[in-house]
């Protein structure tokens, strides 16, 4: 899926607060992670590309180490007692935050599922993907990596793709 520079919204734009309750880690607050990269990864354990995702993006957690970039991933419209039973089979080292009404979906105007937005160390929107990414991608990692560089502009229009896929409009939320 090619990384896009605008949509849904553009690089450098304020993005919405995001706090929900999580699986196994409590409450989780965005803003508690200022000073880290952050990807913000909404899915849906009924998306057959989000769950194929959700291994390579517990294989980058393992990668990143702790300290490095935070995984923040957002089960929308799920009941808690689904998504548990889903990371109880396939369990990830990073927070699963539930988004039960939606709010979290809307907020942050994703328009399919999976989607992910990475974020620099100052949460600003550097990347956003629409549509499963190859986390295990060397591209991937390089790309990621530019996020510890604040030298590094925001407008990422050139960006190499991160998956070819192209989107579906059956994987929308």
């Amino acid at each position: 899926m090619p990384v896009h520079a605008t949509a849904p919204r553009p690089p450098g734009a304020a993005l919405p607060a995001l706090m929900l309750d999580s699986l196994d880690h409590g409450p989780q607050n965005l803003a508690a992670l200022h000073g880290r990269p952050v990807i913000v990864h909404f899915f849906a354990t009924w998306c057959v590309p989000c769950r194929e995702e959700m291994a390579g993006l517990a294989r980058l957690a393992a990668r990143q180490g702790e300290g490095g970039l935070a995984i923040l991933a957002v089960d929308v419209g799920e009941v808690r007692v689904r998504v548990r039973r889903f990371f109880e089979a396939h369990p990830v080292p990073f927070p699963v935050l539930l988004d039960e009404a939606r709010a979290a979906l809307k907020a942050w105007k994703v328009p399919t599922l999976p989607a992910s937005y990475v974020l620099d160390a100052a949460h600003t929107l550097r990347l956003y993907a629409d549509g499963p990414v190859d986390w295990d991608d060397p591209a991937t990692d390089q790309l990621l990596d530019t996020l510890s560089d604040p030298a590094a502009a925001p407008a990422r229009a050139g960006l190499p793709p991160l998956n070819d896929n192209e989107p579906t409009r059956e994987n929308a939320p």
